[in-house]
């Protein structure tokens, strides 16, 4: 009923915009309505409507005209820029503040210290017609709670600084002299280069502090170095209070210079949640890891109210939501459940109708239903969806790797028989799995041919160049595979029943019971 009533505004509020008239909003009065009169669609489906927007018209997908725009990457080379409007900033906006109010309740001295928020920009540029476009963590960010905001332990302006290694250093240099209660940030990987950053810089930190400097050896804008010099002073007492930990532990860790650390937030589901293994010996046994909850540039979906899991209160008033069952969603004509219809254990596709004007929008990602709050679902992230791989937030799409590949060949002069990209989970990188056409090629021709993949995949997909220049996500192996070893791929998967004229390979995955070690003749790091 929450879902109807919701549908209900949002048809009637956008019944007399452009894409409203198109598909007859004004004569729906049932779920049965919306599903029969508007095509499920991915971000290309919508991409002619966006462009409109773009353009600067008004009224095109929704009454209330987006201010700006989040960006992330697209399937192919193009990235994807979502509409924000006053609706969505409300949405966001208040499940932060529930998320933090349920945060608090189980962790009261939560913000007794600073909030070590990490996000990237907010705003990264503007639109020909003057939109600005910019991040979803960035906009979250500036529109937390304000009594967030007020415990904010580094200055907005720091997100700004371009050069990955001079914004991680400045951010640790700023945090270690304060006293952090709190970490938040979607990427746990983002901590885990925190943390690092800070022990491999540790006497140059403890320098600054002492000085009240920030070091001139890394590359911060003039303008934002400026900015924050007015608001750095010599503090000796922390310094020594540094020094003093460096000579009794091995590490410099939170462990030591932030011992009132109550809570960290970040991602646990996915891929990205193995990183936590990586991080936990940062800090001290039993530091509680809060999921922050299913959200995307897209959307907000679910609202985590405990330390243990990745799962989280489906967001009923924030979107509308169908689900597809995992195993139809290759069907030609596949069933989309509403709310009431799912089944705890079962897994779904999910589409989304928010206030952003993305109706049925298939977001490509597989949820689970793993419970329920009260007769609310409670749902965690699994994975991308189909063709699409997620290591660190880099969403890499098969058709990226195909155009990288095949531009990689034309400049080398390497020919490829056959070629997968393995998402190596545990590395945080990619394994170019590698069938040469031709024989033996020297080591440097085949790495080199590694190297203009790993660049023409960060010129193809935004994201994944950001994972790849901040340390996130590590360069890719070649692994140079044995003759013959596409053939064999082929056949045992032919074997366990699959129809020849049905086949297709999945290029671009998570490991498979066919990627044999034993396969690989030759593995190149880059």
């Amino acid at each position: 009923a929450a879902q109807q009533e919701l549908l209900n505004r949002l048809l009637a509020a956008n019944r007399d915009t452009a894409f409203g008239r198109c598909h007859g909003f004004s004569s729906m009065a049932t779920t049965k309505d919306f599903q029969e009169g508007v095509p499920v669609g991915d971000y290309e489906t919508y991409r002619p409507w966006i462009d409109q927007v773009i353009q600067g018209e008004h009224r095109v997908l929704t009454a209330d005209q987006p201010y700006m725009f989040t960006l992330t990457s697209g399937t192919g080379g193009q990235p994807k820029l979502i509409p924000v409007n006053r609706s969505t900033k409300t949405n966001s906006s208040r499940l932060s503040a529930l998320w933090l109010y349920r945060a608090l309740a189980d962790h009261p001295q939560l913000l007794e210290g600073k909030a070590l928020a990490v996000v990237s920009p907010a705003v990264e540029g503007h639109t020909a017609t003057g939109i600005p476009f910019g991040s979803a963590s960035g906009h979250i960010y500036q529109h937390a709670s304000w009594y967030l905001r007020r415990r904010y332990a580094v200055p907005y302006d720091v997100f700004a600084i371009k050069d990955f290694e001079a914004k991680y250093y400045t951010i640790m240099r700023i945090a270690i002299e304060q006293n952090v209660s709190f970490i938040a940030t979607p990427n746990p990987s983002t901590i885990l280069r925190l943390v690092t950053t800070a022990d491999h810089n540790r006497e140059q930190i403890i320098r600054d502090i002492y000085d009240g400097t920030l070091s001139a050896k890394f590359d911060i804008e003039t303008v934002i170095r400026q900015q924050l010099k007015s608001t750095l002073n010599p503090n000796v007492k922390r310094a020594r209070e540094l020094e003093a930990m460096l000579t009794s532990n091995e590490l410099f860790a939170p462990w030591y210079y932030w011992p009132n650390l109550k809570l960290v937030g970040c991602w646990k589901g996915g891929s990205v949640g193995t990183t936590i293994s990586r991080i936990e010996p940062w800090f001290r046994p039993g530091m509680p890891f809060r999921d922050i909850g299913y959200l995307s540039s897209e959307a907000q979906v679910t609202l985590p109210v405990q330390d243990a899991g990745s799962a989280g209160i489906l967001a009923l008033d924030s979107n509308f939501y169908e689900f597809i069952p995992e195993a139809d969603i290759d069907s030609s004509n596949p069933t989309a459940l509403t709310v009431g219809q799912l089944q705890a254990g079962e897994s779904y596709y999910n589409l989304i109708t928010s206030p952003t004007g993305l109706y049925r929008y298939d977001i490509n990602d597989v949820v689970k239903v793993s419970g329920y709050y009260q007769k609310t679902p409670i749902l965690e992230f699994v994975r991308k969806g189909r063709d699409m791989v997620n290591l660190e937030g880099e969403k890499l799409h098969v058709g990226q790797l195909i155009q990288a590949v095949e531009s990689a060949q034309r400049s080398t002069g390497v020919k490829v028989e056959y070629f997968r990209g393995v998402g190596n989970v545990g590395a945080s990188r990619y394994d170019l799995k590698i069938e040469l056409a031709e024989g033996s090629l020297n080591d440097e021709l085949v790495k080199q041919l590694g190297r203009e993949i790993d660049s023409r995949l960060a010129e193809l997909n935004i994201e994944y160049d950001q994972k790849r220049r901040s340390g996130r996500l590590h360069a890719p192996h070649v692994q140079v595979m044995a003759k013959g070893w596409s053939s064999r791929r082929v056949k045992a998967k032919l074997d366990r029943g699959l129809r020849d004229v049905q086949f297709k390979d999945n290029l671009l995955g998570l490991p498979d019971e066919e990627d044999r070690p034993s396969d690989v003749i030759r593995d190149l790091s880059l």
